[in-house]
Order: C-alpha cells, then sequence, then structure tokens
C-alpha cells in the first residue's frame, strides 16, 4: 500500500504556524504570570508585659557579667596604593600565608620592636 501524501494549501499553513505561535506565546505569559512568593515572615505585634510591682523590702540582684573576651577577631579596612598591595600579595604567597597573616605579622613585628625601644 502507498501513502498518500497531502497537501496543505498555503493558507493551511500559515493558520497552523499562527496557532503554534499563539500556543507559544500563551504559555510564556502563563510562566511570566507566575511570581516567586514572598515567604518573609510577618512580624507578630508582642503583647504588653504586665509590670509587677515590687515591694520595698525586695532586692535587685544584679545580672552576673561576662566575662571578656581578650583577643575577639575584628575587621579593619586598610586603603593602600595597588602596587603596595601587589607586593603584598607576592611576599605572602612566598611565605606560604594569606594576606592577611602576612599583614598582622608585620603589624606584630611593629609594634613589638617598637615596645622594646
Amino acid at each position: 500500500m502507498k501513502k498518500e501524501k497531502t497537501k496543505l494549501s498555503e493558507n493551511e499553513v500559515t493558520d497552523t504556524v499562527n496557532e503554534q505561535a499563539a500556543e507559544k506565546k500563551a504559555s510564556v505569559k502563563k510562566i511570566k504570570k507566575i511570581k516567586p512568593v514572598d515567604e518573609t515572615p510577618v512580624a507578630v505585634p508582642r503583647a504588653k508585659k504586665a509590670i509587677a510591682e515590687k515591694s520595698v523590702k525586695e532586692t535587685v540582684e544584679p545580672k552576673p557579667q561576662k566575662a571578656p573576651k581578650d583577643d575577639k577577631m575584628t575587621k579593619f579596612l586598610v586603603s593602600m596604593k595597588k602596587s603596595l598591595r601587589k607586593s603584598v600579595k607576592k611576599e605572602a604567597a612566598e611565605a606560604g600565608v594569606s594576606m592577611n597573616e602576612y599583614i598582622v605579622r608585620a603589624v606584630e613585628e611593629t609594634l613589638h620592636t617598637a615596645s622594646l625601644k
């Protein structure tokens, strides 16, 4: 058996292409309409705590203080010329340490030698 070839007229081809384009646009519009859900928690108003009346004889104990942290790390922004930064980066790489560690060591050494004078 031979399959019969069916020819579509130019109008039918144009209509089919237009329908496919319209379907594609509709699916794109559906995708664009979907908005991400904002899941930011909403702040709930806090209820006011009842203030208890203190008797005159009650003593208020002070809160225990936290022990001070001696060597807490902090960040410090330093501005320098690009050429100096490049030199520091090179020296740190040669020493096998990070730029941060290299700079910290340099500052510590400078302070140590200054305190000996």
